[in-house]
């Protein structure tokens, strides 16, 4: 395996940080160990070439590779739990009984689709239930090109398949054949995918009624997750919610949040 030089990691990590905001100082043989495949579909003698190749090619292909290579795409359905009960019980009970235009959700840094799925199964259940009578509208984005066509499949292993609720299971999937299950047109139609970095413009529509952020602040720095929250913030609704990882906390980082339990934060309805 070709070694990074010094100088090249340098500068793959300080455009990496600077573009999309992901901390990669200390992931030097990560870089080395997931990029080298790349240096031979690229015919690169070394990092310097391939790099200045990446940075000449205008279609943008290459650069997209490299990102799908060096981001990480772990998720599972029914992650954090507390959260979809918070919304379940908390979040769509407050709806004003007048309301009409539909809820929307944002998963931000959704990997390969399993949260999105799982908050379109909560949500038809509060349908069926009658708790919730709105229309529902779920985002899900990632900086991946690779996982966002793995969760617009919605197509995944046994592993996935066993956190499911049995009802779920029933409800939701279609038969598991060959160690594997795709989640069912009802459930992936209530969702969109698209590719989009967290760093730039948060995508349309705006005015969400909950952002679900988790475990995406690890991988930034101080000033980045900042800018960060400043983006989050600027696309909730007023009285909207904010949900992290339950390893993160936004309580060093200045915002107009509120905080509300572990993990979970509430932009106010009128800002002063």
């Amino acid at each position: 395996m070709i070694e990074l030089s010094d100088t090249e990691f340098d500068e793959i990590y300080r455009y990496i940080r600077a573009l999309y905001g992901i901390n990669l100082e200390r992931k030097k043989y990560l870089i080395e160990s997931r990029l080298w495949i790349e240096l031979a579909r690229s015919k690169s003698d070394t990092y310097e070439e391939y790099w200045q190749k990446l940075q000449k090619d205008d279609t943008g292909a290459m650069e997209r590779r490299m990102m799908n290579l060096l981001t990480t795409n772990y998720t599972f359905f029914c992650r954090e739990q507390q959260h979809f009960d918070f919304m379940r019980w908390q979040v769509i009970p407050d709806l004003p009984a007048g309301r009409t235009n539909p809820l929307r959700i944002w998963s931000a840094g959704c990997a390969t689709g399993q949260e999105c799925y799982t908050l379109a199964m909560e949500l038809t259940d509060c349908r069926t239930m009658g708790i919730l009578r709105l229309p529902f509208f779920i985002l899900g984005t990632d900086l991946s090109e690779t996982a966002v066509a793995k969760a617009k499949r919605g197509t995944y292993g046994s592993a996935d398949y066993a956190r499911l609720p049995d009802a779920w299971q029933s409800l939701y999937c279609g038969n598991f054949q060959d160690g594997q299950f795709k989640v069912s047109e009802s459930i992936r139609s209530c969702v969109h995918f698209q590719r989009h970095n967290l760093m730039s413009t948060p995508p349309i529509p705006a005015n969400y009624d909950m952002i679900f952020c988790r475990n995406v602040l690890i991988y930034f720095r101080d000033r980045e997750r900042a800018a960060l929250i400043k983006r989050l913030v600027d696309a909730l609704r007023p009285g909207g919610y904010l949900m992290v990882g339950h390893t993160e906390s936004l309580l060093s980082i200045p915002s107009d949040l509120q905080y509300v339990q572990p993990a979970v934060y509430k932009k106010p309805e009128e800002l002063t």
